[in-house]
């Protein structure tokens, strides 16, 4: 058996589990005081920095062994392959701005089975762009998925009706996690994944600026406490999920790759168990083994062959 069939499905799986730390930590830092603009703004800074020290040592260590930089073949100059890595960079950062709107009025349980629309939406792209009906262990992995995100969630019957802009905002972060796992697959695959990374998480951080504002660093809030959640969400919510993405989305299919990425939610659920001391309901963890075993499901089935 080629070990690449399992290793690259693995990386996304467990670039979704590095989510999982994500929401608690922000819950966190609501609790120190902090707003959802501030919380957002700090994952990406730290983020960026912490790829910045890193992709400095990277090179310096090159430098110091006198070894070529990494030489993907690709004779076109650089500028002219940034537009494809910006627009996915773009996309991760309305996932995050996207999703906090949605929380501003809808309930966490609904805005979480919202977001999780990524898993169809990733499948759909798919077909669109290769003109093709799906493979049926995708289409039945998915409504697995879908069951297990609603189940896991939490949901118990909505009284009243949800506010409309609310459910928009929770569909549009869904929408844009699905394209940027599409182009991860797709833009720019033979650039170091380090050096995609930075880009894409540049190209974050100025969309994010745009959004939000640059008060978050005209006030000087990034050197305040936040920097303690800015580096812990930036680390495991930024550069080690886009890191691990980088390597492992071109060598898998779109919607295989939103799958394993659903990974996301059961992570989330198991830390706040275990950092916020959280309870969860028989239904909810019935939900996580939906989960679980959805994303399984195409796995033991023959996968195409890597590329």
């Amino acid at each position: 058996m080629d070990l690449r069939l399992l290793i690259f499905p693995l990386l996304v799986f467990l670039g979704g589990c590095c989510y999982g730390p994500s929401s608690p930590t922000i819950k966190l830092g609501y609790a120190a005081g902090f707003s959802w603009q501030d919380l957002v703004m700090s994952q990406y800074f730290y983020g960026w920095l912490i790829l910045s020290i890193i992709i400095a040592g990277f090179y310096l260590f090159r430098c110091m062994t006198k070894k070529p930089a990494p030489d993907t073949g690709d004779p076109r100059p650089l500028i002219r392959r940034i537009p494809g890595v910006f627009l996915a960079g773009a996309c991760i950062g309305l996932v995050s701005t996207c999703n906090c709107l949605s929380l501003q009025t809808v309930p966490a349980y609904i805005s979480v089975i919202l977001l999780f629309q990524f898993t169809w939406m990733g499948v759909l792209i798919q077909m669109i762009t290769e003109r093709k009906l799906p493979q049926q262990k995708m289409v039945i992995s998915v409504i697995i998925l879908v069951i297990g995100t609603f189940l896991a969630a939490g949901f118990a019957g909505l009284e009243g009706a949800l506010d409309p802009a609310g459910v928009v905002f929770g569909l549009l972060s869904a929408l844009f996690f699905a394209l940027y796992m599409f182009l991860l697959g797709r833009v720019e695959i033979g650039m170091h994944p380090l050096n995609r990374s930075y880009l894409i998480i540049s190209s974050s951080l100025v969309v994010l600026i745009f959004l939000l504002t640059p008060r978050y660093f005209t006030e000087g809030i990034f050197a305040t406490g936040i920097w303690q959640y800015g580096i812990i969400l930036g680390s495991i919510g930024c550069v080690v999920p886009m890191f691990l993405f980088a390597i492992a989305t071109p060598r898998i299919s779109t919607g295989m790759a939103t799958i394993l990425s659903s990974s996301e939610l059961p992570a989330t659920i198991i830390c706040a168990v275990i950092i916020l001391g959280e309870s969860v309901s028989w239904i909810q963890y019935a939900g996580i083994a939906l989960l679980f075993f959805g994303i399984a499901y195409p796995q033991y089935l023959p996968q195409k062959k890597i590329r």
